[in-house]
């Protein structure tokens, strides 16, 4: 019989939260490790989503792909999204946006996410 061991413990934290009528959620302590997914609230309102990082909890920056592009992902309400392991590593502190820099999208109510975590 093999027994799995799990080197790495998942940790799933409440929030951020954006409140209603905003764009850009509160900040997020994400620095215990790396971000590995993200889960929309059930009753989103219809937005792909990008981040704002810090690494003291001070100074926020648009994450940007090394190519200079505004990191942008498709999501749904209600569902579950992967994040690619160069961006889980580059989170300290996160807030989520709904839209782009360029073009944010008001929440129609309060939404949290659930944002895991693996140490």
């Amino acid at each position: 019989m093999v027994e799995a061991v799990s080197q790495h413990t998942l940790t799933v934290l409440n929030g951020p939260t954006i409140l209603k009528g905003e764009s850009l959620s509160d900040a997020l302590d994400c620095s215990a490790g790396d971000v590995v997914r993200l889960t929309m609230p059930a009753d989103w309102t219809d937005a792909d989503i990008s981040f704002a990082i810090s690494s003291d909890d001070i100074g926020y920056n648009n994450l940007h792909a090394a190519d200079g592009k505004e990191i942008v992902v498709a999501v749904h309400a209600g569902t579950a999204v992967v994040v690619p392991v160069d961006i889980a590593r580059a989170v300290g502190y996160l807030k989520i946006r709904s839209g782009t820099s360029d073009r944010p999208v008001p929440q129609e109510q309060q939404r949290t996410f659930a944002v895991a975590v693996r140490a």
